[in-house]
């Protein structure tokens, strides 16, 4: 029995050296898998909120970034933008007597999303506007003039002014320029700083325990492969052109009937970013809040056409009128998106092939214009629509129209008679309201000027839902109750900001703002190893959210 003893503490001391050992391995595994301060950060997705997120990375400190798209330029559906860029405060605002705030860019945000809006997310939205703009005008963008848009109380709706002669510039399409510029000197003065990767598609999010460590990619050879850094930031856009039945999330979260809208998404809104940070267990919110935007074009020469060209909300804001082919006014054209689009779908029947080559069985109404109001609007901006893209045609007269509509001249002239009224009185500082609870008016039309007419119907364009975030752009894990480590999103990806409805004028906002909290959020990040789990790498080693 003395021989035992010592034979049963070797055995008892060799098993816990092991277990001390092998306990150590899997730290040290563990450890070496958490993200170093000096790793890559990657952004995922070249629209606004990524551009805003690189630039903002490179700022504070990041050693480098990588920025990968899976189109062939930059851009995604934030070079599409027509209407401008919220913000409250402004110098510009101050210089054309707009008396403004946050509490009042606030109120109308919550009301316009029926306060379904995370209220810590639009605090930050509406705070960091008015540095928002200042930081897209420090890149080179002309952001001086300023729209009324739908749902908002006073103009605040930056966009680039149109010159009055020559070609005009379009608001996303100028942000959009004037970022990636910037962006590639940084590249060209110091090619270590910044890698893009295009026609890149992400394949998914790699993990180690409970850090999100990569992404796999698809580039151009078609061979996967796995990129490493600290933090990934998702500005993968929204899911408004998800079309395929069996895996859309339109389908899932909003009805199938969705799909039977035209849509203004170009086709890469596929919902990639929110549909791999759901398989690593991020939570999502909102997701049946799919905003279908009352204006889009009908083309002529495509009336069926399932991708629409918008009608930016500046239009109406300069003064276009809204009718049914009845010839009469059925709607508030500056209000919410949603009610908008609801009055047409219920007052607006399918225009015949005889009037501007109809509306291929959808709901359509006219959007007319004026002189005045294409003056307002910029004219070379409108010669874009009118004559480059030929969505407008041009009658002589109301009387003309009305007889292209096959209705009686005196019920148009009636329409445009009852709101002159109501121009006259705010043009004499009088209050008034007409039937639709409209209280703007810009400017008067007359049934003797010509007329400018073009066909519009509702066409899905933005999806509100999407992952959820805190004020630091990090991603809710909702497995873990607490937020990823290592995983950020801004822009259309993530959800909360507008509740059930959005405002014209906040997308193009909430990607500067997000995209830069996401670039410095990831560039700042140090990664202290705490928390980590002693599993083995089998077991709690690297995971891949595929899509």
């Amino acid at each position: 029995s003395g021989m035992r003893v010592p034979l049963i503490v070797s055995l008892a001391v060799t098993v816990v050296t092991m277990a001390a050992q092998q306990d150590a391995g899997e730290e040290k595994r563990a450890r070496r898998a958490a993200p170093a301060p000096d790793e890559p950060v990657i952004v995922v997705g070249g629209g606004l909120a990524g551009l805003s997120a690189v630039l903002e990375a490179i700022k504070h400190g990041a050693s480098k970034v990588i920025l990968v798209d899976s189109e062939k330029t930059l851009g995604g559906n934030s070079a599409k933008a027509s209407s401008g860029i919220n913000a409250c405060n402004t110098p510009t605002q101050e210089r054309m007597g707009i008396e403004d705030s946050v509490d009042r860019f606030r109120a109308d945000t919550m009301a316009a999303g029926d306060r379904e809006n995370d209220e810590g997310l639009v605090e930050v939205l509406v705070e960091e506007s008015a540095s928002a703009v200042e930081f897209l005008e420090e890149a080179g963008v002309n952001l001086g003039d300023v729209n009324l848009c739908g749902g908002h109380a006073v103009p605040r709706t930056h966009w680039i002014p149109s010159p009055k002669e020559g070609r005009p510039l379009p608001v996303g399409f100028g942000i959009i320029k004037a970022l990636r510029e910037k962006v590639e000197a940084i590249q060209k003065e110091n090619p270590e700083k910044i890698t893009i990767l295009l026609e890149t598609r992400v394949l998914g999010l790699v993990s180690w325990n409970e850090f999100i460590t990569g992404v796999r990619v698809k580039g151009p050879s078609g061979k996967p492969e796995e990129i490493s850094g600290k933090a990934v930031v998702l500005a993968t856009g929204g899911f408004s052109a998800d079309l395929k039945e069996d895996t859309s999330l339109l389908v899932e979260f909003a009805g199938a009937e969705k799909l039977k809208l035209p849509t203004t998404n170009g086709a890469f809104a596929r919902g990639d970013g929110v549909k791999m940070a759901r398989a690593m267990g991020a939570k999502v919110i909102g997701m049946d809040r799919v905003q279908v935007h009352p204006t889009a074009f009908v083309d002529p020469a495509a009336p069926g056409a399932l991708t629409k060209f918008l009608a930016a909300e500046a239009l109406r804001g300069k003064g276009a009128l809204l009718l049914s082919a009845k010839g009469v006014r059925f709607a508030n054209e500056l209000g919410r998106r949603d009610y908008v689009t609801a009055r047409i779908q219920k007052e607006c029947a399918p225009l015949p092939e005889t009037f501007q080559g109809g509306s291929a069985g959808m709901p359509a109404a006219l959007l007319v214009m004026n002189e005045k109001a294409i003056d307002d609007f910029g004219r070379p901006a409108f010669n874009f629509y009118a004559v480059v893209k030929k969505f407008f045609k041009k009658y002589d007269n109301a009387g003309v129209l009305a007889a292209e509509l096959g209705i009686d001249a005196s019920v148009l002239k009636k329409t445009l008679a009852s709101y002159n009224e109501h121009v006259t009185k705010a043009a004499s500082n009088q209050r008034t309201k007409d039937a639709f609870d409209k209280t703007v008016f810009p400017l008067a039309f007359s049934d003797e000027e010509p007329l400018h007419v073009a066909l519009i119907t509702p066409a899905v364009h933005y999806t509100m839902g999407g992952l959820q975030i805190n004020k630091r752009a990090e991603v809710f894990n909702e497995f873990m109750n607490k937020s990823f480590k290592g995983l950020l999103a801004a822009g259309e990806v993530a959800g909360g900001v507008h509740g059930a409805n959005r405002l014209a004028g906040n997308s193009l906002l909430e990607c500067v703002v997000f995209g830069r909290i996401a670039g410095r959020t990831a560039a700042e990040m140090i990664h202290k190893g705490d928390g980590i789990m002693k599993t083995p790498p089998s077991a709690g080693g690297a995971l891949h959210g595929e899509l």
